[in-house]
């Protein structure tokens, strides 16, 4: 296992790429992507988040599932906070981890309404569990990131993410690690719905989990990466274009609440409804329809149609060679956020597909380092 993660190391290099310049997009290969990319999704998903998992950490991340995990430590390229992971190696310095596995947001049915929540341990913050079995942390407020996992919208779990999640917990963050309804019993909106309440679980506890609620960012992979997007595109649009992709009645008071999301990281996100076909069913079970059907949905759903000059500094990263999600959706985002004059960077994995992409050390790298000037060093 760590042979086959240092080869990968050894042998793809990146390309960092500020503001790309869009290239023209591949029909064919979108159609293809939407319509074959679930199953393939699929067919490689479980097994190669197993196989890569170990880049992340001794114990692989695989802890056992239970509603409040023993205390660990992880000791592969420890990162104190506030500082970059370039800047220490050593595994004396590894940072104390708590998961707390298993926790609900919503009443969905089976693991749909779950979150993790991952907090690192220092001489500054203490935790404990109360009576009632809720977390506490004593210590000053610290920034937060909500981890959402990919899988066509319609398949994958938390755990896929969980050694990413004690990763950045190391570094000093409060991390939520979420489940959400799947496609296609549940279609869009419901999906960033459950982002919103989870987002409303921080603000609930931000006084007991020691959260700084100016400082919360959003990492996603895939399907997660357009949730996250959405999500920091959205955030100060008017009403009633938040409705299009939400459920919530327009008084509902849950939207006076959500938090101001200050940083967004998207790997392989697609991010432009709009390009499909007026009779393609590709996403149908999805969005609910064709785009002649439920255009509204398409349109609703693309990040890349609600950027706007407050959005959030965000970070994407994707795969060359992903057929998947094809290259052109980051690249078109990143240059629509560019011309609004939002920080943006969008990183080029090379020569590398969409689930190699999410393993591969330097998108790590760049997610750790992301985070850590946007939120730890702010």
């Amino acid at each position: 296992m760590t042979q086959m993660t240092s080869s990968i190391r050894r042998s793809t290099s990146l390309v960092h790429i500020q503001g790309a310049v869009p290239r023209k997009c591949s029909m064919r290969k979108f159609l293809l992507a939407q319509v074959g990319g679930l199953v393939a999704w699929g067919l490689v998903a479980c097994g190669l988040v197993l196989a890569s998992t170990p880049a992340w950490s001794a114990d692989g991340g695989n802890a056992d599932p239970v509603a409040e995990a023993a205390t660990k430590k992880n000791t592969t390229d420890p990162v104190p906070a506030g500082q970059t992971s370039d800047a220490v190696e050593d595994p004396s310095q590894s940072v104390e981890v708590r998961q707390f596995l298993d926790l609900r947001y919503s009443e969905s049915d089976g693991t749909a309404g779950l979150f993790d929540l991952h907090i690192p341990v220092s001489d500054l913050h203490t935790i404990t569990t109360n009576d009632a079995g809720e977390v506490i942390v004593e210590g000053e407020p610290r920034p937060a990131v909500l981890m959402i996992h990919g899988g066509g919208w319609a398949i994958g779990d938390k755990w896929t993410l969980r050694a990413y999640c004690d990763r950045l917990a190391q570094l000093g963050f409060v991390v939520v690690n979420m489940n959400y309804r799947l496609a296609p019993q549940h279609q869009f909106p419901r999906q960033v719905d459950d982002v919103r309440q989870v987002l409303l679980q921080l603000v609930e506890h931000a006084d007991d989990w020691k959260i700084d609620l100016s400082r919360v960012g959003m990492f996603g992979y895939s399907a997660g990466g357009h949730l996250s997007a959405l999500i920091g595109v959205l955030g100060n649009e008017e009403r009633s274009t938040q409705m299009l992709a939400s459920e919530w009645p327009r008084d509902d008071p849950r939207w006076e609440l959500l938090p101001p999301i200050a940083a967004v990281c998207a790997g392989g996100p697609p991010c432009d409804f709009r390009i499909v076909p007026d009779d393609n069913a590709g996403l149908s079970y999805f969005l609910g329809g064709t785009p002649r059907e439920v255009p509204n949905n398409y349109v609703a759903a693309s990040p890349t149609a609600h950027v706007s000059p407050g959005d959030p500094p965000t970070q994407l990263i994707h795969g060359e060679k992903d057929l998947l999600v094809p290259i052109e959706n980051s690249e078109k985002f990143a240059a629509a956020l560019m011309e609004a004059g939002v920080a943006v960077s969008l990183t080029v994995v090379e020569n590398q597909g969409h689930m190699m992409t999410l393993f591969h050390p330097k998108t790590k790298q760049h997610i750790k380092d992301f985070f850590t000037k946007q939120l730890l060093q702010r």
